[in-house]
């Protein structure tokens, strides 16, 4: 053990969370923050958020000049019966925002919900292929000015 080490604080916590959950008052939880990937592919972005236990009417998505907001919230939903607990899993409100790049065609951005996993799908315009232009005249004539 390093020297100056002291355990009893860490010990004497561990206690009271063991002891303050057995005589029936909860510990705060953790602040739930989704789990979230971003997939850049060439023609969309995709964005997975895991969102267990958070209900559909508790979702709510908006884009605002390129501003990609999602916001939740997972509740607990305390049975009348319960006098004890100690939560393990985080709760409460989130807010997440992504500035969507200019080539992001966030008019057709589509969100789905499926098995605690938010995937929202965003389509990149089609990128301006050059074409060649066809120049008109060959009747002859002088162009003005020259």
């Amino acid at each position: 053990m390093p020297a100056g080490f002291d355990a009893f604080p860490t010990l004497d916590g561990t206690f009271d969370d063991v002891m303050g959950a057995a005589f029936g008052y909860a510990m705060k939880t953790a602040r739930f923050t989704p789990s979230v990937d971003v997939i850049a592919r060439e023609r969309e972005l995709v964005f997975h958020l895991d969102v267990p236990g958070v209900k559909l009417e508790n979702l709510d998505v908006t884009l605002e000049n390129r501003v990609l907001s999602i916001k939740g919230s997972r509740k607990y939903e305390a049975d009348a019966n319960e006098q004890q607990m100690l939560l393990g899993r985080a709760y409460g409100d989130f807010s997440l925002q992504y500035t969507l790049p200019e080539t992001a065609d966030g008019a057709q951005l589509a969100a789905h919900l499926a098995d605690g996993v938010l995937t929202l799908r965003v389509p990149k315009h089609p990128k301006s292929e050059p074409r060649k232009i066809q120049i008109g005249g060959g009747n002859g004539r002088s162009q003005p000015g020259r």
